[in-house]
């Protein structure tokens, strides 16, 4: 009892002083137990003020919980026989279940608000032995040793749930009893209990290799025909289908299949392999289990039409655009479309969203040879009248194609008098851009009349297979193509899940940032994207205030150097509240090196 009173009385000491001014911590007090409290305090908790946090919802009967549950009827008859509660946390600290025989036990628990529904990380109760989480090691925490009054009269040993497989945090698993109940064996014994319930897990990671493995055979029934299995970390696939993917990478397939099941639940999609030949691709699901479930994809070849001697497809109507690249099947829909208006002088408007690259695509319909530009956007600026005679200028030479940007800003004045200059001197052939149609205008613009076709280009949202390409084309044309510079998959799909409202334009931006006046380094990877875009390219949909705290965190863990424990240090918050966040906020730090 005499470490009981030298140990409280150290406490207050610490506790009981201004956070600036914690002193030092006497030896009696371990660092672990220490720097808990000092992270505590700087999160503004006060031991008597801590309250567990009720929660809207937990997965209570999660991947997590489902393998745990099996554990605890072994060693059931060791709650039976004490007083001792068990409970499993997330990595959160999210307490998802609890197992107590003592009912007396049970009621003080519920009292004390340690009941499944609750949060009991350290930024909302301060130290307990979940720190186990932050250290990364097994961990046992008596009496007052606890960061909060109302905890200071229990004891509990808890031990991490590492994944034998990916290495990540999972949650913890915790015995806890009456502080007079206390006993050496705790400690070992949640060790033992969570070495079972990783062996466990690694009998359900090989379940769900085998799962994956089995959905493969159900449909791999004629070899002739491309099936593949895949999931994040794993691919199976036929002779066939390795034969037909050799070029696609393995990530940028997974995402074009997870897209596919979310964004076409029933139906085939499409996809473009490098050398242009597309897919037909069936995707489904191995199973219910999440986002990461896996999926079988069956492949069907679109009948190839014969070849020119020149390598395009004759009588398929597809010819790429000079100096544009592409193959995913909205780009190549667009060259179909274009192709058919290559050569004549009939008016083309080209629409899209901003950004896309409708300018290039016109440009790319004659040629790039002898095709002058004017912005419609100057109109309001210099006056219709100046703005008509800089047009006409433009005409003077004989033969001449003419691109008019941005051709539904003309007010409808200024496209009468522009119509009117483009009938004393017509150009050899009249293109324009538009970002929208001339029917989502109020007021009538007559020079849209003028025009006898309209190419849409598809927003970079919808190109998903044309990424690596675009990227590379894109480094290529900033560096001069003086620079061998490399992007990895994982940055490539990473980018691949961004919005990108502003298209092309955006794209090309980020790819001069990164590669102009690089120094050192020929590799472009997931640790060289800026933290906006990796906040931006989080697995799901964030709003506003969320795409903003999720450029916080990213911000801190690059200056960190990928350290949590710092970054969750500089942003004021506990690391199991950094790991909440990033989980909840959809962040992808699995291939992230700082």
């Amino acid at each position: 009892m005499s470490w009981l009173r030298e140990f409280s009385q150290a406490r207050d000491d610490v506790l009981s002083s201004s956070v600036p001014q914690v002193p030092s911590p006497p030896s009696l007090i371990r660092p672990t137990v220490y720097d808990s409290w000092r992270r505590s305090r700087l999160q503004g908790l006060h031991p008597e003020q801590v309250e567990p946090r009720y929660l809207l919802e937990t997965e209570a009967d999660g991947y997590l919980a489902r393998t745990v549950a099996p554990i605890v009827d072994k060693y059931e008859v060791a709650l039976e026989h004490g007083a001792y509660a068990l409970v499993l946390t997330d990595r959160d600290g999210r307490l998802l279940s609890r197992w107590v025989k003592d009912p007396a036990l049970a009621t003080v628990m519920d009292n004390l608000g340690v009941a499944p529904g609750t949060n009991m990380d350290e930024s909302t109760v301060g130290t307990t032995s979940l720190i186990a989480m932050l250290t990364g090691r097994p961990e046992m925490i008596k009496g007052p040793e606890h960061f909060s009054e109302k905890f200071r009269d229990f004891s509990c040993s808890s031990a991490p749930i590492i994944h034998p497989i990916n290495r990540r945090l999972l949650g913890s698993v915790s015995l806890i009893c009456r502080l007079w109940d206390t006993a050496p064996i705790m400690l070992p014994w949640i060790i033992e209990f969570v070495a079972a319930v990783t062996e466990s897990l690694r009998v359900r990671a090989s379940h769900r290799e085998q799962q994956l493995l089995d959905a493969y055979t159900a449909h791999n029934r004629d070899a002739r025909h491309p099936v593949v299995a895949l999931d994040s970390k794993t691919i199976i696939t036929n002779a066939a289908a390795a034969r037909l993917l050799g070029g696609v990478d393995q990530s940028l397939l997974w995402e074009h299949a997870r897209r596919s099941l979310v964004d076409r639940p029933h139906g085939p999609s499409t996809l473009t392999l490098p050398d242009g030949q597309i897919l037909t691709v069936d995707c489904r699901a191995v199973s219910n289990d999440g986002d990461d479930a896996g999926a079988v994809l069956v492949i069907k070849k679109q009948a190839q039409p014969r070849r020119d001697i020149d390598g395009t497809a004759a009588g398929s109507g597809f010819n790429q655009l000079p100096r544009l690249v592409g193959r995913s099947a909205s780009w190549r829909a667009l060259c179909r479309q274009a192709a058919d208006h290559r050569g004549s002088l009939s008016p083309v408007l080209v629409t899209g969203e901003a950004g896309s690259g409708r300018l290039a695509v016109a440009q790319a319909l004659q040629g790039w040879r002898d095709v002058r530009v004017i912005d419609a956007a100057d109109a309001s600026s210099r006056g219709a009248k100046r703005w008509c005679r800089d047009l006409e200028a433009l005409l003077d030479v004989p033969d001449v194609s003419l691109v008019i940007r941005h051709v539904e800003l003309l007010s409808p004045t200024s496209a009468l008098a522009a119509l009117a200059t483009l009938r004393r001197a017509f150009p050899h052939r009249l293109l324009a851009t538009a970002e929208k149609l001339a029917f989502d205008s109020t007021s009538h613009n007559a020079l849209l009349d003028s025009f006898t076709a309209v190419l849409e280009v598809p927003p970079l949202r919808d190109r998903l297979e044309d990424f690596s390409d675009l990227v590379a084309h894109l480094t290529e044309r900033v560096t001069d193509g003086a620079a061998q510079v490399q992007w990895t998959p994982e940055a490539i799909q990473t980018l691949s899940r961004l919005d990108w409202p502003g298209n092309l334009n955006s794209l090309n931006a980020l790819v001069r940032r990164l590669v102009v006046g690089r120094s050192s380094g020929r590799r472009i990877g997931v640790e060289h994207l800026p933290p906006e875009y990796l906040a931006r390219g989080a697995r799901r949909p964030l709003a506003s205030l969320e795409q903003t705290e999720a450029q916080a965190i990213m911000n801190a863990l690059q200056a960190a150097g990928g350290n949590k424990n710092q970054a969750a240090l500089s942003l004021g918050i506990a690391r199991s509240t950094l790991y909440r966040k990033v989980r909840a906020l959809g962040l992808d730090l699995s291939s992230t090196v700082y």
